[in-house]
């Protein structure tokens, strides 16, 4: 076995279970394990494991940045799935004619206040909802930052909703986001 695994292994013996306690209580016992993983992976990636003064100090670090890291992404998982469940609500069944005049308003309404995003905006938001793809996704095929689709998504929610909902006028959106 070389140096740096059997260092990385006597580490993970020594913290792993310490380690994993620390992240359960910040993220829950399901995505515990991810983050221990993912803290050792990082340290094994640096190739710092057998060099490192206070490795135990470092581990916690990386595994502290993780879980912020996942607290965030459940946070944004949240806030999309409230906005998905509104506007996955058109493809519920038809009840009666009233209701689906009412529905079918609705989703001119609803197209109406698509047509009125920026393109970027609009596309992103689609890439999202309707086709279920990731952020992550969303962002590579339009060469654009996570940040900068969450922000695009975001907008495209805020003003669907509020035009769904009859708040605000009926104007396109500035181009930038």
């Amino acid at each position: 076995m070389r140096a740096p695994d059997a260092a990385l292994e006597r580490l993970y013996h020594a913290h792993a279970g310490e380690l994993h306690g620390f992240a359960r209580r910040r993220v829950g016992r399901q995505d515990a394990e991810d983050v221990v993983q993912e803290a050792y992976l990082h340290l094994l990636q640096t190739g710092l494991s057998a060099t490192l003064e206070h490795p135990r100090a470092y581990l916690f670090r990386i595994a502290a940045n993780l879980t912020v890291d996942a607290a965030r992404k459940l946070e944004t998982r949240a806030r999309y799935t409230d906005d998905e469940a509104v506007f996955l609500g058109f493809a519920a069944a038809r009840v009666c004619p009233e209701s689906e005049a009412v529905r079918t308003l609705e989703m001119r309404r609803f197209q109406a206040s698509l047509a009125e995003l920026p393109p970027l905006c609009r596309e992103a938001f689609l890439l999202n909802i309707v086709e279920g793809q990731t952020r992550g996704e969303i962002a590579r095929r339009l060469g654009l930052s996570v940040r900068t689709i969450d922000r695009h998504i975001l907008k495209a929610s805020t003003h669907v909703r509020r035009r769904l909902l009859g708040q605000g006028e009926a104007r396109p959106l500035e181009a930038a986001a």
